[in-house]
């Protein structure tokens, strides 16, 4: 595929709920292009198809997604149209997986939402939505399913007007002829559209849409005056503005957000699609009208957008060219990890086929194999930046688990596997856990664990077990005391001798823990403090409480007793180790739980709801206020080992409506019941 020149490019990133239809309008697309490209170029499927399961499966291809029958990572369907080259980005909607449409927002020009007309607005098009807004991304509506029984067009318009005012307004309505939905009508120009092959005819609207056509056409026009102070002047004076004008505002208000056009039809009907497909070349930005922080004709800068895995290539990078020019065996720069990183071989994606590309120019999108160390989210460059990037924040997950290789020989390979799941997945987050050692690993909820346990399998062969991230139990006392340390061997040979006696007191939460020397007359000499101290520490890493590590205690060495010959730092730093042990016994010692702050933002109606469950997770509510939209905040207290399910669970109770954010905020005494539960279940383990 030749260099295509950035003013006919179109970037476009689709969005929605899983199950709107998303992958199957992105194929109908595609097929809608490949029939337009004319005789000698014939298409390569079937020229219409009645629904999805006689089309080709170019975007849902991997195992898991044809298992599951939905998107599961984002994927590129690239192609040409009209003489203009479309990079058609398929995000997955569901609420485990929408983590891979957060890193596409800089790679597109404008977003396509695609909103099922048998259910609407869905919680996936809220949160898109904002996330769009954030980044001024251009925003087009697509109303799909329109073929379907219980599809209610009008009432889900009025629904997408009454939540972003204005500038959100429908350019095409179905057209419905005896009772069934068989086309689209043009409100700009009054007409119905008709598709036969690719070709484009135009008829009179029938008697009975009239009244429609004109309540949603005057929705339209007032959409795009409100764009241009002069013609909202002469509209507000009565006069009409010409269809020209109107037609002027259309791709500057979608640029600008400024308007929000709607679309309509069906991608399995093939109704619709072709004028959608006019309506992205025509009208959407190309790279060249899109805000960008760059400009493009300055030195080559690309982003990464996404990271694959193939199993015959290896890596591929999917890099969004944010200015300059790229060819084959370019060098640059990774802004990460100042490395060079030599682009040996370009291409685009049609799914999972590889189409060779000679170059690519400011605002396409390239696929590069076999980079080395260039994760998803890196700045790539040919000369140092001096313009600061503000990159998508990804969604946090709070499902918190450790995997386990079933075979025990499989550790090194579970390691690369991880690597590589991680490149591929940014929103799996990795962390060490200090008190066992063990990698956790955070997810968006419990499918998303089951998807990338069924890819480790797949993909790098290697089986695990899941089991729950480790809570981070504490063990602090509380009141004072004191013990005695004796290390004392001297039976034959060279012995140990070490006796020291420390005093104990609580510290406030989160101290952590201060050490003392007050002992006097050398009664322990001042080389062996140190090893007291390091014996200390060591008893503190394993807690009279289940082993649990002791925090916030002040310690102070008190007194003790050495040998001239028998003593060493091995006697002493056992003796501080005994001491220790012996004084937290009789300190009144209890465990100590992490508390996370929990934010839950739902709808004003599920506040009760929200409440009880945490309630039930042994929260402390700490505030409840109503936000400037209308929903309810509700800030808690609540104990991490209750947390384990919550993002999934509130998703069920809320119906995917609530979201949350949750973070450490500190660490509290355990109840006595459930303490002796949690002791008595890790005595038994």
């Amino acid at each position: 595929m030749a260099v295509t020149p950035s003013e006919r490019i179109r970037n476009i990133l689709v969005l929605g709920h899983t199950g709107t239809g998303k992958s199957t309008l992105v194929e109908a697309l595609l097929e809608a292009a490949e029939r337009g490209q004319g005789p000698e170029k014939p298409a390569r499927v079937p020229t219409h198809a009645p629904n999805h399961h006689d089309r080709r499966s170019v975007v849902d291809a991997e195992p898991e997604e044809l298992e599951r029958g939905h998107s599961l990572s984002l994927a590129l369907v690239s192609f040409e149209a009209e003489g203009h080259k479309l990079n058609v980005l398929d995000a997955p909607g569901g609420a485990e997986a929408i983590g891979d449409a957060y890193p596409a927002l800089l790679a597109a020009d404008a977003a396509l939402f695609v909103v099922d007309a048998t259910i609407g607005v869905q919680p996936q098009h809220v949160e898109l939505w904002a996330a769009c807004e954030r980044q001024g991304l251009p925003r087009v509506v697509f109303v799909n399913k329109l073929d379907l029984d219980r599809a209610r067009y009008q009432e889900l318009v009025d629904d997408l007007a009454e939540r972003y005012g204005t500038p959100l307004a429908p350019v095409h309505v179905p057209l419905y002829q005896h009772g069934r939905f068989e086309g689209v009508i043009d409100l700009l120009h009054g007409v119905v559209i008709e598709e036969h092959d690719g070709q484009h005819d135009e008829r009179p609207i029938p008697d009975h849409q009239l009244a429609q056509v004109e309540r949603n056409r005057e929705r339209l026009v007032e959409a795009i005056v409100e764009i241009d102070d002069e013609l909202l002047e002469r509209y507000l004076d009565g006069q009409q503005p010409s269809v020209d004008e109107l037609v002027s505002g259309f791709a500057h208000g979608i640029a600008t957000g400024e308007f929000f056009p709607v679309l309509c039809g069906s991608a399995t009907a093939d109704i619709g699609v072709e004028p959608l497909l006019r309506f992205l070349v025509e009208e959407c930005p190309s790279p060249t009208e899109a805000a960008h922080p760059l400009p493009h004709d300055g030195p080559t800068v690309a982003y990464v957008a996404k990271t694959f895995s193939d199993q015959y290539v290896g890596r591929i990078n999917l890099l969004r060219l944010l200015s300059g020019e790229l060819h084959a065996d370019d060098e640059l720069r990774v802004l990460r990890t100042d490395q060079l990183e030599r682009c040996r071989h370009l291409f685009t994606l049609r799914g999972n086929e590889h189409v060779p590309l000679d170059g690519a120019a400011a605002g396409d999108l390239v696929a590069v194999g076999k980079l080395g160390d260039v994760l998803t989210g890196d700045l790539l460059y040919a000369k140092p930046l001096d313009v600061t990037i503000d990159l998508p924040q990804l969604p946090e997950g709070f499902h918190r688990v450790v995997f386990e290789p079933v075979s025990s020989g499989d550790d090194a390979k579970l390691s690369l596997a991880l690597q590589r799941v991680l490149q591929e997945d940014p929103s799996i987050r990795s962390t060490l856990d200090t008190d066992s050692q063990t990698r956790v690993l955070s997810f968006l909820g419990p499918s998303h664990v089951e998807v990338t346990t069924a890819r480790l399998a797949r993909k790098y062969g290697v089986s695990v077990e899941v089991t729950d991230a480790p809570i981070a139990y504490r063990t602090t006392i509380r009141r004072g005391a004191t013990g005695t340390g004796r290390h004392v061997k001297q039976s034959g040979g060279h012995g140990q001798y070490g006796i020291v006696t420390l005093e104990i007191e609580p510290l406030p939460r989160g101290a952590g823990f201060a050490f003392e020397n007050v002992s006097v007359g050398g009664v322990v000499p001042h080389q062996y403090v140190g090893s007291v101290e390091k014996g200390v520490r060591e008893a503190m890493t394993d807690g009279p409480l289940g082993g649990f590590p002791v925090v916030d205690v002040g310690v102070r060495l008190v007194d003790g007793k050495h040998h001239p010959v028998d003593s060493s730092d091995a006697a002493f730093q056992m003796a501080g180790l005994l001491a220790f042990r012996a004084a937290v016994a009789e300190a009144d010692p209890v465990l100590l739980e992490p508390v996370a702050l929990v934010i839950v933002t739902v709808p004003n109606e599920l506040t009760g709801a929200v409440l009880s469950d945490l309630s039930a997770r042994r929260g402390k509510i700490t505030a409840t206020h109503v936000t400037d939209d209308g929903a309810s905040r509700i800030q808690a207290h609540v104990p991490d080992v209750e947390l384990a399910t919550f993002t999934s669970d509130l998703r069920a109770l809320t119906s995917g409506q609530g979201t949350a954010s949750l973070a450490y905020d500190h660490h509290t005494d355990v109840p006595d019941t459930v303490a002796r539960r949690l002791l008595e279940g890790s005595a038994s383990s």
